[in-house]
């Protein structure tokens, strides 16, 4: 499950958000979050020391190119995070309509429909590797658009919305690349811990996200942002010069594109009744969790609350740090968790955990029922991409996690715009209660196959 972070800020200034030498937000309301012992920084650098402890870390080409394999995903997710960091929250303060800001945050994962297959294909065919510098260079110079119509006139909320679109277009060749990379690098008894890694890499930018776009926008001002965004993208780009091609890679890689790179992977799921189940509950998890997560919650905040976009931005604040806090314990024990009890765990509580938002009193206790729900997010992750990887053919790998992509972000364009329009007929405390126990059943009748159930960690 992918969710974006979106601070409080406006297209032309912030609220509520002061910087402090020890990277502290302070909100409307005076809550504090960030304290001297648990500042981003500190969360990165103490992530960085788990990385330099593990066995795969050591001087290695693949250990190496792992390393900056994680560092080139983190200067991307960083950029993505600062792009999108109000895209939402302008819209449903501009438009005040809950459908319209629905139908937006729709459009900006549509992409994922329509290219997360192309791009899987892409990556079983081509090199992975050049794909991964190719999509952070074509993003650079999509983001510096921005500024670049800006000083001509010509920028609208329409125009950022298509700029949004082709954005995450390029972005969706990435994911498959990325996820299928990772069992090139990492030998099969490392692959939790490296995609846990992956994970915490995710959450790390997206907490940094929400802070520097705080601090950048009122230093510099929004326009000037999308000029530091297109120069992260460019580092991403160099990092991945640091990335060797795998020496398997040229094996595995399909040689012609036709129908058979489509008939292959219908094959693969067709021998193996594990990977239908897993695609089919992502499916409908994701297609009742999602769009509550990423619209309904700025609705909850805004319209129930009455609270601010940096009350909204720290709700997703907490939840990356509830995700990093499971991917740390993860690493340490993951390997100790049956894969099938991880990931169907991680379906039911990921539902029964949004249940009790319907009963929040306050923003303070739904920053701890978020905090709360986000614990077990990184067992579906993590188990779902560990599964994939142990099970399917390296040759397919692109294009099975570009069905994921599908299922994840894509169905997110369906959810989203689903939940922007129920919500203007079903009160949004209690649509949060009904996708809870709906996407709770989802995971509950994985329990009734056996297969998917007893799947082991080895």
């Amino acid at each position: 499950m992918i969710k974006f972070i979106t601070p409080g800020v406006n297209l032309t200034g912030s609220k509520g958000i002061e910087h402090k030498s020890i990277i502290r937000i302070r909100t409307v309301g005076n809550h504090d979050f960030f304290s001297h012992g648990f500042s981003p920084l500190y969360i990165f650098y103490h992530f960085k020391s788990l990385l330099n402890s593990h066995m795969f870390m050591k001087k290695t080409n693949d250990g190496n190119s792992f390393l900056a394999l994680t560092g080139n995903l983190f200067f991307f997710q960083v950029s993505h995070a600062l792009f999108q960091v109000s895209l939402i929250w302008a819209v449903l303060d501009i438009s005040g309509s809950k459908q319209t800001t629905g139908l937006l945050a729709s459009a900006v994962y549509l992409p994922y429909l329509f290219f997360s297959l192309p791009a899987g294909i892409f990556a079983d065919g081509r090199s992975k590797v050049s794909i991964i510098r190719w999509v952070c260079l074509l993003e650079a110079g999509i983001v510096l658009l921005i500024p670049l119509l800006h000083s001509l006139d010509s920028l609208s909320i329409r125009m950022m919305g298509i700029i949004a679109f082709i954005l995450t277009s390029v972005a969706a060749f990435y994911n498959p690349s990325r996820d299928s990379l990772i069992p090139l690098y990492l030998p099969e008894s490392k692959l939790l811990r490296g995609n846990t890694i992956v994970q915490m890499t995710i959450q790390i930018a997206f907490i940094l996200g929400p802070v520097l776009a705080g601090y950048l926008i009122d230093l510099i001002g929004a326009v000037q942002v999308f000029m530091l965004i297109g120069v992260l993208f460019l580092f991403a780009f160099i990092t991945g010069f640091l990335m060797k091609h795998p020496a398997l890679e040229k094996d595995i890689q399909i040689q012609s594109l036709d129908m058979r790179t489509l008939t292959d992977i219908l094959d693969t799921l067709k021998n193996d009744p594990v990977l239908i189940w897993l695609l089919i509950i992502t499916v409908v998890d994701n297609l009742f969790i999602m769009g509550p997560a990423v619209v309904g919650m700025a609705i909850l905040v805004r319209e129930v609350f009455n609270g601010s976009a940096s009350d909204w931005a720290l709700c997703e604040t907490f939840l990356s740090v509830g995700m990093i806090v499971t991917s740390l314990l993860l690493m340490k024990w993951g390997r100790k968790i049956p894969l099938g009890i991880m990931l169907i765990t991680g379906i039911i509580m990921d539902g029964l955990t949004y249940i009790p938002v319907k009963w929040a009193s306050s923003i303070p206790l739904l920053w701890a029922i978020i905090f709360f729900h986000a614990l077990f997010i990184p067992l579906i992750v993590v188990g779902r991409t560990t599964i994939i990887q142990k099970r399917v053919p390296h040759s397919l790998q692109g294009r099975f996690f570009s069905l994921i992509s599908i299922s994840v972000i894509g169905l997110t364009a369906v959810s989203t715009a689903l939940t922007g329009l129920a919500t203007e007929y079903i009160p949004v405390r209690d649509l949060f209660a009904y996708i809870g126990i709906l996407a709770a059943i989802t995971g509950g009748t994985a329990l009734f196959y056996k297969p998917l159930r007893t799947l082991q960690n080895s």
